[in-house]
């Protein structure tokens, strides 16, 4: 379906008129007649004065100007709508709902709230969780003699016993001690407690040679 621009331009064009020519015969500025072709409608006078234009316009190229008022109208209306309707509602039905600033706006505040609820879980595991505990000296059954060297590491803000006695740990968590005892089985009991009261316990068992 054409616009009023293109049916007034094509009738110009058609008999060989410039804009400068329509312009003398019809005495309408020039730069109102490039806005009626460019259908920049809102760069015209009211539409009063604009019926007039297209009324002269159509007569000087021959058309008839009752249907060429009809179809100024038609635009005029179509987009005078568009400027009160909600931007949402002169969009296509079928346009994909993502591909609209509030689809886009939507799975951005989805994407920021995803996030921050992963964040707040991985939070609340750390705090309550009981902490880590690794010795990495002695291994399990391994045969030593005796002062026993143990090493280990447990969360930085954690406590330790080894055997139900307190172990000094370093900044970072790390420890090093030592254990005397006499040749045998030696079990060795770890226990790191963080602030909350969470606990997790680890033995090892080593043999203790002359």
């Amino acid at each position: 379906m054409k616009t009023i621009g293109e049916i007034l331009k094509s009738a110009r064009v058609s008999r060989k008129l410039t804009l400068t020519d329509l312009s003398r015969l019809t005495k309408i500025p020039l730069i109102t007649l490039k806005a009626l072709e460019k259908n920049q409608l809102a760069k015209l006078p009211s539409t009063t004065y604009i019926q007039g234009f297209v009324k002269n316009y159509a007569q000087a190229v021959q058309l008839d100007p009752t249907k060429t008022l009809a179809v100024f109208k038609r635009d005029y209306n179509r987009r005078h709508a568009r400027k009160i309707l909600p931007q949402g509602l002169t969009q296509p039905l079928n346009q994909p709902f993502l591909a609209s600033a509030a689809g886009r706006n939507l799975l951005a505040a989805g994407l920021i709230l995803f996030i921050l609820a992963g964040y707040l879980i991985f939070t609340l595991f750390k705090l309550f969780r009981p902490p880590q505990l690794i010795i990495n000296k002695p291994q399990e059954a391994q045969e030593l003699t005796s002062p026993v060297l143990i090493k280990g590491r447990t969360d930085r803000d954690a406590s330790l016993t080894l055997n139900d006695k307190t172990v000094n740990l370093e900044p970072d968590g790390q420890f090093t001690t030592i254990y005397s005892t006499q040749s045998g089985t030696l079990e060795l009991k770890f226990k790191a407690t963080s602030r909350r009261g969470k606990s997790r316990e680890l033995v090892r068992h080593v043999i203790i040679v002359q």
